[in-house]
């Protein structure tokens, strides 16, 4: 047989069985992914239809379960059960009923989907107090006391009264066939009395029409949806393009037994049956349990043909392809193997007399010429072979060694332009060949090291490397429209031709985001805690001054208390002296020297007694709801300053939400881990409670949200707040041993985490009762570095009866005691002027008088004591400012107690 015609037919034939096959294959494996996947789209339509359903039904029996707490209703239950009148404020029956009216029609404004709101009685044969319609133009309208109407017999007021009173009542009442009414579901739930009696039922009906609108919406022209009860009746059926009523139809396990099979005790099922119609469809049900206890639920069909309409498309025009190419390919198979089989000899015998003699003839008339030039041919591709899969290994090394850089690298030839990019480069400056063009221009911004200030174009990496320019580590920020600022460090070398001119750069782009936004962090601690050290030694030196301050209002108060003008004055004195000390509590807890009191504590339920008040607090028009985690562990902190911090941040979150919103509190127990740790400062691992609020207010603009912790930031108005707030929270947090993060989108919320640490678990302390304060004759030696507080000390001293002896600093006062200056009792502040402190000073006295009595006194609070040598450790403490009795108390405490340190007492 000719070359020609075995050319020809092979053609015809591998055209032919690769159109077929390809057909065959196409058809069988799209047909076996398409009706899954159809099959699941169609599961996630029905879930989707029953969500939407039960969000709308939730949200409603959520406002039912809200309106119990109108005190309308209230009054009304009080006026009822005093004739008429309510007792408190003399409002009659009826007026409070008319207000009750006003708030249902305001309700049912600002909610169009609310039919009927009533308030019905139990008495009179439950008769309706109150109820609001809506009226032809769709606006509310509040109906006459002759038109109210007795619901007694009706089955969901007898279902309504005998409710718990948080509990709801839902009844789907269907329209009759061949009636218009609109499918209505009857929300209820009882008012009691206060003695627990049964007094009235909130109503509410609402016209689910708009709902199942948008589900009819929704389908196409081959889709059929069903609304059913789990128990077989059809609630709403959207056959034939619209709502119809279905009292008269059958129930649905007897239309889709198949269906009915495949769900068995699950909540949704999916099978191909044959619909009622005598269709194959694909179906799918999915059930939801809806408020009041009803298990309602979707069926959405699809014809099967529907679903394997691609696979039978790629059918036919398979088969017209293979007919064309069949006729192409016979066609062409003749054409070609003419004009190829001549060609193909005289080659044959060319190469052949090529290899045996050196010269390119081509000789005609020879046979086996297939043979000779698979042999001649072979050679030459075992030589280019050898030869291109050395230079294929090669290249093959480099282009995964450069793809597999973490850096971006960038080629560029002699003229600037972009050669090659690694995948990492088109990761952050998009395809090479679009970089530095005016549409690339306009999509990236280049900025210097600072993120904010554009970078010029001559300084920009690429440019400098084009104009033969070697640099290493030029930061550079780069920000893509919409996106995030990275910032890069860039190094660049030339590159050079065989001639040794100019031929282009290769640039090296490393991502130093993260190590940025590291530096960022380490700084703004080390901020913080400078600026903790300054707010506690500012509060330190403020409670010196307003001890002195609070014992001279004491002296004077005592003075002017038979001149009442002047008694006053010295009250608001005191008052503003307290309000000064709050505001130094403040600053201590920022800089974390506030006095704590931690102890194990359920903090689910401080949150919910927080959530509790914040919903009586801030209104209707913001939501407040709490997650509370189950089994949550307990927490070690100080409950009284949780409770402060959740109150700011709750204050802060209604303040970013002026015209409403929604806050969420929520609590989970979490670990967190080494790397974790080394990522954040100040954490330490090991088993957290978290506390995160979340808002949905304007959010912190990325430029202050550095600020928010530092104490008197804000951004309020003047006189609207102290700036104190924020920082009191970041303070206790980190005294406690915890640690905030704060999650800010301007325009879209802001969430704040608390990590407090988990409790031990041990037993609880006994606290032992404070002595009664009264006075003395003993002696006492006094070291207070400040002079006005040492000279109010030693007039309250006299006063007390006392016999003082001052010494302004720990040097003076050794010296005395080395004179053999006798006294009782060594009252010294903690923090004292010099190379040695008070601690110090008691440790140093105790080698002379083992048996030494010691009260210390420190503006920064019993935390100072912590940092101090075992010995001093839990030694009592009179924390300023402090008052006369304050002073005589804690004295004769000190002197009365146990002689030994603390850590020679017994247990």
């Amino acid at each position: 047989m000719r070359l020609s015609v075995r050319l020809t037919l092979a053609m015809t034939a591998l055209v032919l069985s690769t159109v077929a096959a390809l057909g065959l294959l196409a058809y069988y494996n799209i047909g076996q992914a398409i009706v899954p996947s159809g099959i699941q789209r169609l599961a996630d339509q029905t879930k989707a239809r029953i969500g939407g359903i039960d969000a709308l039904l939730n949200t409603v029996r959520n406002e039912v379960l809200a309106a119990q707490s109108f005190p309308s209703h209230r009054r009304i239950v009080r006026a009822h059960a005093n004739g008429g009148i309510d007792p408190q404020d003399g409002t009659p029956e009826a007026s409070l009923r008319h207000h009750l009216a006003q708030i249902y029609a305001g309700q049912m404004a600002a909610k169009p989907g609310i039919l009927r709101y009533r308030f019905v009685g139990v008495a009179d044969g439950g008769r309706e107090l109150v109820r609001v319609d809506r009226a032809s133009d769709r606006s509310p309208r509040i109906v006459p006391t002759e038109e109210l109407q007795q619901l007694g017999p009706e089955g969901f007021f007898q279902r309504g009264i005998a409710l718990r009173e948080r509990d709801v009542d839902l009844t789907w009442s269907r329209p009759e066939a061949g009636t218009d009414l609109a499918p209505v579901v009857t929300f209820s739930t009882p008012i009691r009395t206060a003695q627990g009696e049964p007094f009235g039922l909130i109503v509410i009906d609402i016209d689910m029409r708009p709902t199942f609108e948008r589900i009819r919406a929704a389908l196409s022209e081959d889709n059929k949806s069903y609304i059913v009860e789990a128990a077989g009746p059809y609630l709403v059926n959207l056959r034939e393009g619209r709502i119809v009523p279905t009292s008269a139809a059958g129930r649905w396990q007897d239309d889709f037994p198949a269906l009915a099979a495949a769900l068995g005790d699950k909540n949704g099922a999916a099978a191909l049956l044959t619909a009622p119609d005598g269709q194959r469809v694909a179906a799918v049900v999915g059930f939801v349990q809806l408020p009041g206890g009803m298990r309602a639920g979707v069926i959405e069909t699809v014809a099967l043909d529907t679903i394997m309409a691609p696979a039978k498309a790629l059918q036919s025009a398979s088969l017209i392809v293979a007919t064309v190419a069949a006729t192409v390919a016979i066609l062409v198979s003749v054409l070609l193997s003419r004009s190829l089989a001549r060609p193909v000899v005289e080659i044959a015998r060319a190469v052949s007399g090529y290899t045996q003699t050196g010269r390119l003839v081509l000789p005609t008339g020879l046979s086996g010429e297939s043979q000779v030039l698979a042999s001649a041919f072979g050679q030459m591709v075992d030589q280019v072979e050898e030869a291109s899969a050395a230079l294929r290994a090669k290249s093959e090394v480099l282009d995964k060694t450069i793809a597999s850089m973490a850096d971006a690298v960038l080629v560029i030839d002699a003229d600037g332009g972009r050669v090659f990019a690694n995948p990492p480069a088109n990761a952050i400056f998009g395809h090479f060949s679009d970089i530095g063009s005016e549409k690339w221009k306009r999509e990236y911004r280049r900025f210097q090291p600072d993120g904010v200030t554009l970078m010029p174009e001559t300084e920009c990496p690429a440019r400098r490397a084009a104009q033969g320019e070697n640099f290493d580590n030029v930061e550079i920020g780069i920000r893509r429209e919409g996106g995030r600022l990275l910032q890069l460090a860039a190094s660049a070398r030339t590159m050079q031709k065989a001639d040794g001119s100019f031929g282009g750069a290769v640039i090296v782009y490393r991502n130093v985001t993260a190590l940025k936004e590291a530096e960022r962090q380490l700084r703004q601690a080390q901020k913080m805690q400078a600026i903790g050290q300054l707010t506690g030694g500012v509060a330190h030196d403020l409670n010196n001054i307003l001890t002195v301050l609070t014992g001279g209002i004491e002296i004077l108060t005592e003075g002017v208390s038979d001149r009442p003008a002047l008694k006053d004055v010295a009250l608001m004195v005191d008052q503003a002296v307290a309000r000064a000390s709050d505001l130094t509590n403040g600053l201590l807890s920022f800089a974390r020297k506030q006095p704590l009191q931690p102890r194990s504590i359920d903090v689910n339920g401080l949150m919910e007694e927080t959530a509790r008040l914040l919903r009586s607090t801030f209104g209707g028009h913001i939501e407040v709801d709490f997650r509370p985690a189950p089994e949550l562990r307990s927490a070690l902190a100080d409950p009284s300053q949780l409770s402060s911090a959740l109150l700011n941040l709750a204050i802060n979150a209604r303040d970013a939400m002026p015209g409403g919103g929604r806050l969420l509190l929520e609590t989970a127990d979490v670990d967190l881990d080494q790397v974790y740790a080394e990522q954040h400062d100040e954490v330490t691992p090991g088993r957290y409670v978290v506390i995160v609020v979340t808002d949905t207010g304007t959010g912190i603009p990325a430029a202050i949200r550095d600020r928010v912790f530092e104490p008197f930031f804000t951004t309020k108005a003047v006189g609207e707040g102290t700036g104190l707030g924020l920082s009191m929270v970041y303070g206790f947090v980190k005294q406690s041993g915890g640690h905030i993060e704060i999650h800010s989108q301007e325009g879209a919320g802001t969430a704040i985490r608390l990590y407090l640490p988990c409790a031990p678990q041990t037993g609880g302390e006994r606290i032992a009762a404070a002595p009664q304060a009264r006075g003395g004759h003993e002696t006492i030696l006094v070291v207070e570095d400040d002079v006005l507080v040492r000279s109010y000390v030693m007039t309250d001293l006299a006063a007390l009866g006392y016999t003082a002896h001052a010494a302004a600093s720990a040097v003076q006062a050794m010296a005395m005691v080395y004179d053999e200056v006798e006294f009782d009792l060594l009252f010294t502040d903690l923090m004292l002027g010099g190379c040695i402190n008070g601690a110090q000073l008691a440790e140093e006295l105790r080698k002379y008088r083992p048996n030494l009595k010691v009260l210390f006194t420190s503006g920064y609070g019993d935390n100072v004591l912590k940092q101090q040598s075992a010995e001093v450790q839990g030694a009592l403490l009179l924390e300023k400012p402090y008052r006369r009795a304050d002073l005589a108390r804690m004295l004769r405490l000190a002197l009365d107690g146990p002689a030994e340190p603390p850590s020679q007492r017994p247990v």
